[in-house]
């Protein structure tokens, strides 16, 4: 294939929209959150609150997802019909869609290094840690340091973070684009801790089986996801360079199945590395894009096969590479 008949195919990809993919994902995602809302309030006991604990907690952590694609403006088309669902599926886990794109798009930026990927905070300090309990500990309670940056990044822009890191000749925004932004957030949170409150009849549940779940499973479900698809390849075959803050940015696919995509990967995330070689391409495209991009560029994508918990926890077990190692 050439060079020209590459870019016309993925030029292809990336007009080729449809709402289809997209309505259905979401449509099953509020149909289990419907289900499990309506379990804490017909039948609520030990039992019941752990099922919906959960179930809400999977269904918030696919929100974040699609709030994802609506930064790429990927989610739905016309583009007022994806920034309307994206601003919904955001707000409803706590982030502002537009300071989130603000600060996710950096994380695109091609080509850089892990030190100056913005979202390397997550994956680098896990990379040097040790194999085992030590590096299992700092993934689940890393989760909480990084709540402080990421809501900053995403309410803020930089989440406090410097030089490479710092969106360079912007301006933050104002107290009042702040303010405007975070509206549609305020608005759905008190839209829930309403239906909590009046619908279910337990106000509290707003904390219990909303907030918490966003923090405790939600949020650990992403970083855990962002360490494996970032992080794999400097395990396996290991670090380019003994030095990780020179170390490319890498990522790869995941052949993994239905359940473990709607899981751990919805929207697309299996094929998190062609997602990074062409980001505009919308989600439901990109197995067609990796097709393209292993014909057309062979040795360019790697696909990993496995389950996403059998890979982490490999992951989480995989020795240090002997120059790491001797630097720990």
């Amino acid at each position: 294939m050439s060079t020209a008949e590459l870019r016309q195919r993925i030029a292809e990809l990336r007009k080729r929209r449809r709402n289809g993919p997209t309505v259905f994902e979401l449509g099953v995602t509020f149909a289990l959150l419907a289900g499990a809302l309506w379990l804490l309030g017909a039948h609520f006991a030990w039992w019941s609150g752990i099922l919906a604990y959960v179930a809400i907690g999977f269904m918030q952590y696919r929100l974040v997802l699609a709030s994802h694609e609506a930064t790429h403006r990927t989610l739905m088309t016309p583009v007022w019909l994806n920034e309307a669902v994206g601003v919904l599926c955001a707000s409803l886990v706590g982030v502002s869609l537009f300071t989130y794109r603000r600060a996710h798009l950096e994380h695109h930026k091609s080509p850089q290094s892990i030190a100056e990927d913005i979202d390397g905070y997550i994956y680098r300090p896990l990379l040097r840690a040790r194999p085992g309990w030590e590096r299992a500990w700092l993934l689940v309670t890393g989760n909480y340091a990084d709540i402080a940056t990421k809501l900053r990044r995403k309410f803020f822009g930089d989440g406090g973070l410097e030089g490479a890191h710092a969106f360079k000749g912007e301006e933050k925004p104002s107290a009042g684009a702040v303010l405007l932004q975070l509206a549609p957030l305020a608005a759905v949170q008190l839209g829930m801790l309403a239906l909590f409150t009046f619908g279910l009849g337990m106000w509290w549940g707003w904390f219990a089986f909303w907030i918490a779940p966003i923090f405790t499973l939600a949020l650990q479900l992403d970083r855990a996801r962002t360490f494996l698809e970032h992080g794999y390849n400097y395990f396996y075959p290991g670090p380019p360079e003994p030095d990780l803050s020179v170390a490319k940015q890498s990522t790869v696919d995941i052949e993994t199945s239905w359940l473990g995509r709607f899981l751990f990967a919805p929207f697309g995330f299996s094929e998190h590395q062609a997602h990074h070689a062409q980001l505009t391409v919308p989600y439901y495209n990109l197995p067609e894009l990796r097709a393209l991009l292993n014909e057309g560029q062979p040795g360019y994508v790697r696909r990993i096969r496995g389950s996403y918990p059998v890979i982490l926890a490999k992951m989480l077990h995989a020795p240090l590479a002997p120059e790491m190692a001797a630097k720990v």
